[in-house]
């Protein structure tokens, strides 16, 4: 699990709907240097945000259009005047974030901040051509029974006892929830039988084009489909934990505390 990318521009790389259709009604061949992002607010509450995302093999086209020039220009005086070694050093590479992460194939984004009355984290897919950006967190090109591990309940048993919070809201971090979540080994079967449930949850999102994932995931408006889903996945996930169900999540929770115990007590014998 990566940090998403980070612009560190002063908002000059980044454009809204109607800053991004203004520029493509002048130079409609600005269209390969436009990428859509998504964070928390984008993937879950539908909202529309762009930036310029800019290969060096595209730095010639993207500087013969004047008002990409100019946002190309204002991102290295905001740069060249920040008090912060690494920011002044990017000044180098204006028309660039300071990173360029994306995937081959397509990106797992788990979005930093979720409302606790969520029962889940609306963990989704997005596209080869869509930026994740920070605070959120992204998977590049992973298996879908990961989706499914993360989509689960026991995974939220564990997120709401050691997360961190954003006033009552979960933070979610790869230090604290992503890297500490123990997961048993598991047989490429136990990965195909979590993925075929995975799809199902991922099928019933479908069902509802119509729905934003706050509207999916508002837990008094989730569509029955979609709960349903997600019980029969989470009974699935339990299962590679132990063969007996869990009666509750403070079940859940002692044992994965007695796993994570196992885990660094492995890791304090390498």
């Amino acid at each position: 699990m990566h940090y998403g990318n980070m612009a560190i521009d002063g908002g000059n790389l980044i454009l809204d709907s109607e800053d991004k259709n203004s520029l493509l009604i002048e130079y409609p061949h600005a269209e390969v240097l436009i990428r859509k992002v998504l964070g928390a607010q984008e993937f879950i509450k539908g909202i529309e945000r762009w930036c310029l995302w800019i290969d060096d093999s595209n730095l010639k086209l993207a500087k013969s259009i004047p008002p990409i020039q100019k946002r190309i220009q204002q991102t290295k005086i905001f740069r060249e005047g920040s008090s912060d070694s690494g920011t002044h050093k990017l000044a180098n590479k204006p028309h660039q974030f300071r990173e360029m992460k994306f995937a081959k194939r397509n990106s797992l984004l788990m979005p930093t901040v979720t409302s606790e009355r969520r029962e889940y984290i609306p963990v989704g897919f997005v596209g080869i051509n869509d930026v994740i950006i920070a605070p959120n967190n992204a998977i590049y090109d992973p298996d879908t029974y990961l989706f499914g591990l993360l989509s689960s309940r026991i995974h939220m048993t564990w997120i709401r006892a050691v997360a961190g919070r954003l006033e009552t809201r979960i933070r979610y971090s790869s230090v604290l929830c992503y890297n500490t979540f123990p997961i048993p080994d598991l047989t490429d079967q136990k990965k195909q039988i979590i993925t075929e449930y995975a799809m199902k949850v991922l099928e019933e999102r479908e069902n509802h084009p119509e729905k934003k994932m706050a509207q999916l995931y508002d837990p008094d408006k989730m569509p029955d489909g979609l709960r349903e889903a997600h019980h029969q996945l989470d009974l699935a996930v339990d299962r590679l934990y132990r063969t007996k169900p869990f009666t509750s999540d403070e079940e859940r929770l002692e044992h994965l505390f007695k796993l994570y115990e196992e885990m660094v007590a492995e890791e304090a014998q390498k």
